[in-house]
């Protein structure tokens, strides 16, 4: 573990980000920004904060204030400044911080920044340079209109739209929920890769932008087979692995599950080779990945008595050895016990002081030279207000003062 770490050994060393934000895509593009040295400093209304502080399931402090799992996952590395955004002082002191801002990330309802006063155009006056990213259900229609604007959105709506709903396996014809937060997620990674290529293109331009990503949008990429298989062919796929090829999916071994994964007719011989039924390579009911998925009633049952005599690790293993795509099904208690997600950093601990140890998901992107994020608290509702405007807008304590007493901050 890096003990000492020099922060301009971070690819956003120096770069400073305010972000209006509250529950999971927005903090999560942030967090990501915060992880590569962005200076992420998380604008917060003086009276509860962003709603995930208080999203179930919760804790209390000693001193009363709620501690959420929820805002544990989302909010590493960053500083917390309240501020009435509802007051002209509010909005007074967040325009002057955004003369010295990089980026900005909201993911609040279209329109409402812009009734604040602080929307994007009121914004790029101030710093023309600015990068302000908005992540919202439907997109801004001041880049791209859509009739669903006005409508409320969280993941459920983009995956609902979007297809993917119908898309896992399931009993009869109620859809599904992917049971994770996939638009959100989603959602953010995209904010981040149009804030840093605003960013990239900034260094040539010398102009800021907005960046607007949708979560219908983000959901409908994630769908994207579905759509180019019905234009193509005409119809829906049915639910499950898509029916391209097969074997392609969960199979039962004596202990538990794998998965097989045969996409292409090498990878076909090789299965067949590697389960001693290499009679099958040339079986005419097998002779492409369609026509095996159109008779995987055939197919299955010798897969199936393969498996039935070995251990999901030896099989995997058996299967690996052959050049066969394949793994063992791990349930979530598994990865902490995994030595690849051990290997990579993939989970970190935060050392809250009400919930105690609590390992989140670390950061998925690697580079060379550039050590890993450290697992750093979430702010405490407020806890860099004094240090953000005594350094950004060098206030004094009698100045900040005078805002407290207001309720500004």
């Amino acid at each position: 573990m890096v003990t000492s770490i020099d922060p301009s050994d971070r690819p956003l060393h120096g770069v400073r980000v305010l972000a209006v934000e509250n529950f999971v895509a927005g903090p999560f593009a942030s967090m990501w920004l915060a992880d590569a040295g962005a200076e992420v400093i998380k604008v917060e209304a003086p009276a509860g904060g962003d709603f995930a502080r208080s999203t179930s399931p919760v804790r209390k402090a000693d001193d009363g204030s709620l501690h959420a799992l929820s805002f544990l996952r989302t909010n590493r590395n960053k500083k917390s400044l309240t501020l009435d955004l509802k007051t002209p002082e509010g909005k007074r002191i967040f325009t002057e911080l955004v003369g010295q801002t990089d980026i900005v990330v909201e993911n609040l309802r279209p329109g409402v920044m812009d009734r604040l006063g602080i929307g994007y155009e009121a914004l790029r006056a101030r710093n023309p340079r600015l990068i302000y990213v908005a992540i919202s259900g439907f997109g801004h229609a001041d880049v791209k209109p859509s009739p669903y604007t006005d409508h409320p959105a969280l993941d459920i709506v983009g995956q609902a739209l979007s297809g993917l709903m119908y898309r896992p396996e399931r009993q009869g014809d109620r859809p599904t929920y992917l049971g994770f937060s996939m638009s959100d997620l989603q959602g953010g990674i995209l904010a981040v890769q149009g804030a840093l290529m605003a960013l990239f293109q900034r260094e040539r331009t010398g102009r800021g932008k907005k960046v607007d990503v949708s979560l219908y949008d983000v959901s409908l990429v994630q769908n994207e087979i579905s759509v180019a298989m019905y234009s193509g062919l005409g119809r829906p796929l049915p639910p499950g692995a898509p029916a391209v090829t097969a074997p392609f999916g969960p199979y039962r071994a004596s202990d538990g599950y794998i998965v097989i994964a045969v996409l292409g007719e090498h990878i076909w011989q090789r299965f067949c080779e590697v389960i001693g039924k290499r009679e099958l390579i040339d079986d005419p009911l097998f002779v492409d990945g369609v026509a095996r998925r159109n008779h995987i009633g055939a197919l299955d049952p010798h897969i199936d008595v393969w498996l039935a005599t070995r251990t999901r690790a030896e099989a995997a293993a058996q299967l690996r050895e052959g050049g066969v795509p394949a793994s063992v099904v791990n349930d979530v208690a598994d990865l902490f016990d995994c030595p690849h997600v051990a290997a990579r950093d993939m989970l970190m601990t935060l050392d809250d002081p009400v919930w105690g140890p609590v390992q989140v998901v670390g950061n998925p992107i690697k580079m060379s030279d550039v050590p890993e994020p450290e697992a750093g608290l979430p702010p405490r509702l407020g806890e860099h207000t004094e240090a953000v405007l005594r350094d950004w807008l060098q206030l004094d304590t009698e100045q900040i003062g005078v805002l407290r007493a207001d309720k500004v901050v």
